[in-house]
Order: C-alpha cells, then structure tokens, then sequence
C-alpha cells in the first residue's frame, strides 16, 4: 500500500473504533446487560473504583499475553499493534461513557430501543473497521490463536469464547456483587443482532474499500499491473455439472491462446488461504448452514484472513486469486463465483452453460465415470452447493441470467459450436 492509502485505512479504522466504542457504551447504557466481550470488564467496573475503559485495557493485556503464550514464535511483530490499538480503544470507551452519562432510559421500552440502537452503531463500527482492514483487535486475534493452535473452526471457537466470558462475568458478578448484573437478555440480543448489522454495512460501504483500494498501484509477481482496462478480455464460465463448461472453457482459451483456470486454480488458492489442497478441493464450494454461527459471530473487527472459518477464508483466498490473474491478463475462468468478483472489470464477458438432466447425467457417466445409479444424486448434490455457495457468498442467485452476458443450452448446438458462439459474442460485446 502507498503512503497515501494506509494513511487513509488507519483514519477509517480509528473512526470505527470510536463508533464501536460509543455502540458498547449506548448498550450499557440500555441497562439490559452489555456485549459479551465487554461483560466481564462491565461486572468488575460495578465493584472497583476502575472504569470501564481501564478493565478492558486490562483484558486485552492479558489476551494479548495469551496470544504470545499459545502461538510462542509464530506470534509477529505486527500483532503488537494491538497495543497501542487497545489503549485508544478503552479512552474512547470511557469518553462514550462519559459523553452518555446523563442518558438514562426511562421505560423498558425506551431501553430495548437504546439497545437496539447501540447494537446498530456498533455495527457500523465494526463494519467500518473491517472496510478499513489494518488491525486485528485482541479479542479476534486471541480467538484465531487458540483456533490455529487446535484446528478448531473459527467460529466454533468465537461461541465458546464469547460464552465463556459472559459465563465469567455471570459468576463474578455473584461473588462480588450478590447478584447477577450486567448479562441479561440484552447480552443475547447484542450477541445476536449485531452481526447482522454488520453484514448490512458491510454490503451497503463495499465500495468505501474498492475506493481505498485505488489510492495505491497494485503489483504482479513484482511489477506494477496495468490499469484493468488495457488487460485484455476475462472470460468467466459459470456451468451446470455435467454441461460441458470446462470444455468449452478450454476449448476457448485454446483458440484465443490465453490462459485457462479452473482446477488449476486449487494450488494457487492454498498457497493463498493457507489450507491444504486436499481441503481446498474437497470444501470449496462447500458452506457452513448453521445460521446461529452467522448471527452470533462478531468477529468483524479483525482482518479478513483472522477473523473467518477455513470454508469463508478459502472465498476470501479464491477472489484474491481470480483477480490477480484476471490483472495479469486476458484469461478463461471456471466457477468460483468470477462473474461476481470480477464485477467491476469492464472487459469481463460472463457465461452461464446449461443442459437438461438427461444429457448431463450421460455425461457425467461417460466423461466422468459416475456410475449410472449414482448420477441422479451426485448431479442435484453437486448443482445445488454451487447454488448454494454462489447466493451466500454473493447474495444473487445462481443461473439468473440477469447476472450473465450470454446463457447457453450446450447440448442443444454442441460444445465446438458453443466455443464459437462465445467468441463471437465476445467480440461483439467488447472489443
């Protein structure tokens, strides 16, 4: 990144910080109960004249520590940032506290409300921070240690976490104060409507980070890449199991004498996601449908690669990938949701090839060897994760031809004809 782009993340990150800070407090305030990171330090900041913004200094020490504990060498220089991260992190808590001093909610409709609220504010705070993607804050980056350390899903290890903590501040709050204060049913609800504030910022403020994005020349293999304009056509095939869309991707690439990616892509994307081939091939059009983990996570104030499951990192690492190559110029690319990612390419022509059931159900039996009482069931299983995987990582679904240049039925004029025919529309369409 220039000077000029990481000045401005850094800007955006910290404007999140104090709008995430102010979100916490104003769910405080709710009198409800407050977030699950912020129940501990809330509970103790009841008993000891310490505010709340110095007990969470306190725990982002001892989360920090435990990082360096759990990941020993493989802990970077880098996460130290979360120090200085985490000191302005608690000053802006205690000045949202004091800012909100005088706010007290009279009615217990009045306070769902102000929590409700909050859980909206911190929202966009989290949302801001991840747009800007500097800083992974303590409480991700310890989750994400135990999670490397352990091999645990991400996600799996949030819950815990998450319940752990509020588990905790339930119990010190017995010790300390008699009674439980500062988890209550409000806890839950941040726990679970926050995410989804997030996610809609996320959507709506996606293009605050293609912006930030722009402010610096990006690089191939060592050399600055050319505008996108002047890198020749993309060339993106979406298809059907069993329609003959890798062959005719082939095919074109072969007659134009450009690159061709489709399993060509497994190694490049481990290389990026981290994870074995062998997983990268077996889970990448696989998704997690346990909603609960999507509403709960709020993780989203660590960095992309820090805060997602191995199925949601491995996206991440494919999209950074297909735009790479997309970069370095023109290119046929296979699946993994390019037309999507490559929206924003103006020389990106995007193909759907589809058949009917019973030439691709031959197909998968001649060409790919599925035995014939097996085809049936491996042609709706195989068809419906990309349907799957195609609407949750991109919200649109799969097969609209709204989202496509061209739509082809590939038995119905053959694989060469439709090589051709995708040519020619190309050249029609862009050059």
């Amino acid at each position: 990144m220039t000077k000029k782009e990481t000045t401005a993340r850094y800007l955006l990150f910290i404007a999140g910080l104090f709008v995430n800070a102010f979100g916490i407090s104003l769910i405080i305030k709710a009198n409800l109960g407050s977030s699950p990171i912020s129940s501990l330090p809330y509970t103790l900041s009841l008993k000891y004249p310490v505010t709340l913004g110095q007990f969470t200094f306190l725990l982002n020490m001892l989360l920090i520590a435990g990082q360096m504990w759990f990941l020993k060498k493989d802990f970077q220089k880098q996460q130290l940032l979360q120090l200085p991260v985490s000191v302005l992190f608690s000053i802006f808590i205690d000045w949202s506290m004091a800012l909100l001093g005088g706010f007290v909610p009279g009615t217990y409709s009045m306070q769902i409300l102000s929590l409700l609220a909050g859980c909206m504010v911190l929202g966009l705070g989290i949302s801001m921070e991840v747009i800007a993607n500097v800083v992974m804050l303590s409480g991700e980056a310890f989750v994400q240690a135990i999670s490397l350390r352990t091999g645990k899903e991400f996600g799996v290890v949030k819950i815990c976490f998450d319940t752990s903590l509020a588990l905790l501040a339930c119990a010190v709050s017995l010790i300390l104060l008699g009674s439980i204060v500062g988890v209550r049913e409000g806890t839950v609800i941040a726990a679970l409507v926050v995410g989804l504030f997030a996610r809609f910022f996320n959507r709506k403020f996606a293009f605050v980070g293609q912006l930030l994005s722009r402010l610096s020349p990006r690089e191939v293999d060592g050399e600055e890449s050319v505008a996108v304009a002047n890198t020749g056509i993309i060339i993106t095939i979406a298809r059907e199991y069993g329609s003959g869309g890798r062959a005719i991707g082939q095919q074109i690439a072969s007659d134009l004498g450009i690159p061709f990616y489709d399993k060509e892509l497994i190694e490049l994307e481990a290389a990026e996601s981290g994870l074995a081939a062998n997983y990268v091939e077996e889970h990448e059009q696989n998704i997690s449908n346990n909603l609960l983990w999507g509403l709960i996570m709020q993780d989203f104030t660590a960095p992309i690669e820090g805060r997602l499951s191995p199925s949601d990192r491995l996206f991440v690492a494919q999209s950074r990938v297909v735009r790479r190559i997309a970069s370095q110029g023109p290119c046929v690319i296979v699946g993994r949701c390019a037309d999507y990612i490559l929206r924003d390419y103006p020389l990106c022509f995007n193909v759907f090839i589809h058949s009917d059931t019973e030439h691709m159900m031959q197909r998968i039996t001649h060409a790919y060897g599925v035995p014939t009482e097996q085809a049936g069931a491996e042609l709706k299983r195989i068809n419906r994760a990309r349907a799957l995987h195609y609407k949750y990582y991109t919200g649109e679904t799969w097969g609209n031809v709204k989202n496509y240049h061209l739509a082809i039925h590939s038995d119905a004029i053959g694989i060469e004809s439709a090589g051709r025919l995708i040519q020619e529309a190309v050249q029609h369409a862009l050059l």
